[in-house]
């Protein structure tokens, strides 16, 4: 098992497994309609992540973030920055949506690793509700997660 986290907003913390809002909007590796369960390999990328997605409001005015710590089956393929596409740094998602789109239809494993745009050092998860394993995913702790105001410049 693996220890990866996930930070979300205060009114999604009762469902922290949910692939609702990737399957709604999308992301950098997947398409509307297609729900995965973004993580990161540490705390700290999954602050850096949600700071750079986060409303442009003041830093009185942010939401409480809540950070989950899960434990997931060791069934995840880890892809290196020199196996991705020339293009996996794009502002635009719509070339990377489709760079996993075999995985998205039928994945053979339950999670994919891939090295953070913001952070190359660190890692996104993306774990696919379709998967087998997807049930073993356990919610081991969560807590708030503290925005410092050094942090934030709206």
């Amino acid at each position: 098992m693996s220890l990866l986290y996930r930070i979300i907003r205060d009114k999604y913390r009762h469902t922290p497994l949910s692939t609702e809002g990737s399957r709604l909007f999308g992301g950098r590796w997947n398409p509307k309609g297609v729900g995965v369960l973004y993580v990161t390999s540490t705390p700290e990328l999954g602050l850096v992540e949600t700071l750079a997605h986060a409303p442009s409001v003041r830093y009185e005015d942010l939401p409480t973030y809540w950070v989950f710590s899960v434990e997931v089956p060791d069934d995840i393929r880890y892809i290196r920055r020199d196996e991705l596409p020339e293009y996996w740094q794009e502002q635009t998602y719509e070339r990377t949506q489709e760079w996993l789109i075999d995985w998205l239809a039928d994945p053979d494993r339950l999670g994919v690793a891939i090295p953070s745009v913001l952070v190359p050092l660190s890692y996104n998860v993306l774990l696919h509700p379709a998967h087998p394993l997807f049930d073993q995913i356990r919610v081991i702790s969560q807590e708030i997660q503290p925005v410092d105001h050094r942090l934030w410049r709206a």
